[in-house]
C-alpha cells in the first residue's frame, strides 16, 4: 500500500511539472512540435537598416520578419508590431564575426547607446554599454508580447554581449536616465498596484536606481516613510469637501 501511495504521489508531481513546462514552452516557442519546413520557407528575414556603434566597426542589424501566405492564403505566424524588433545581429566588421543579442523570446522597442542624453552631449558622458527597452514577460498570460505587457530596461556591453535586465520585474518602465556623476541609472516605473493586469494612470509609479557597473538589483529611491507622508499630505489638502 505504501508503494502504491508513493507511486500515486510521484505520478501527480511529474504530471504537474509536465503541465507547467508545457505552459512555459507554449509561450516561449509557440509550439512543442518540430518546425514545419514549408512554413519556414515562407519567412523573409529583413535587415533593412543598420547602425555603427561609436566608430568601433561593430554594426547593429535590428531584425524584422516578413512572411508569404501559405497555399490556402493563410499566415502561420503572429503579426509583430511595426515599430518592434524580435532580435538584433551584431557584426564586427573588422573580423566578420557576428552573434545574436539573445536567443530568448523578446520584443525590442528601442535601443540606445547615447544614454538618453540630449542632442549635442559630449562623448565623455558615454560608457561602454547599450540600453534596450524590451518586452520579455507575458504578464497577462495571453500568449502574446504586446503593449499590454511591461516594458523592461536591459543593458549589454558595446559588442552586444552580457545582456541583463536592470529594471525591476513586474514594473513597466516609463523613463530612465544615465547619471554620470554617480554612474547610476535612475528610472521611473509603474506597478500594477490594483492588480487588473494593466499598467495605467490608476497605478502607482515608483523611482528606482541601480549602479551601472555593479551586479545588483535595482533599489527603490523613495522609501515607505516618505510615501506615507505624501499620502497623508494629499489626503489633508485635497480631500473632497462634503
Amino acid at each position: 500500500m505504501k508503494n502504491i501511495a508513493l507511486f500515486s504521489i510521484l505520478t501527480v508531481f511529474l504530471f504537474s511539472c509536465s503541465k507547467k513546462n508545457e505552459s512555459f514552452e507554449s509561450f516561449e516557442s509557440s509550439s512543442n512540435t518540430e518546425s514545419d519546413p514549408a512554413t519556414i520557407e515562407n519567412l523573409n528575414i529583413q535587415t533593412s537598416a543598420f547602425t555603427e556603434i561609436d566608430s568601433t566597426g561593430i554594426l547593429m542589424f535590428p531584425l524584422q520578419m516578413g512572411q508569404n501566405p501559405t497555399e490556402d492564403r493563410d499566415y502561420s505566424y503572429k503579426k509583430m508590431p511595426d515599430n518592434g524588433f524580435w532580435n538584433i545581429i551584431f557584426l564586427n566588421s573588422n573580423t566578420n564575426e557576428y552573434h545574436l543579442l539573445t536567443e530568448n523570446k523578446v520584443l525590442i522597442l528601442d535601443y540606445n547607446y547615447n544614454y538618453n542624453a540630449e542632442e549635442g552631449v559630449s562623448s565623455s558622458k558615454k560608457t561602454d554599454h547599450i540600453f534596450y527597452m524590451m518586452r520579455s514577460q507575458d504578464y497577462n498570460k495571453d500568449r502574446l508580447l504586446n503593449d499590454k505587457d511591461p516594458a523592461y530596461l536591459f543593458v549589454s556591453d558595446k559588442s552586444g554581449k552580457n545582456l541583463r535586465q536592470i529594471s525591476p520585474a513586474n514594473y513597466a518602465v516609463n523613463t530612465w536616465k544615465y547619471i554620470q556623476a554617480s554612474n547610476k541609472i535612475v528610472m521611473t516605473a509603474t506597478k500594477d498596484s490594483n492588480k487588473n493586469n494593466e499598467f495605467d494612470d490608476m497605478d502607482e509609479i515608483s523611482t528606482f536606481e541601480i549602479i551601472l557597473d555593479h551586479a545588483e538589483s535595482p533599489k527603490e529611491v523613495f522609501g515607505s516613510e516618505l510615501k506615507d507622508k505624501l499620502k497623508k499630505l494629499y489626503d489633508r489638502d485635497w480631500k473632497k469637501i462634503k
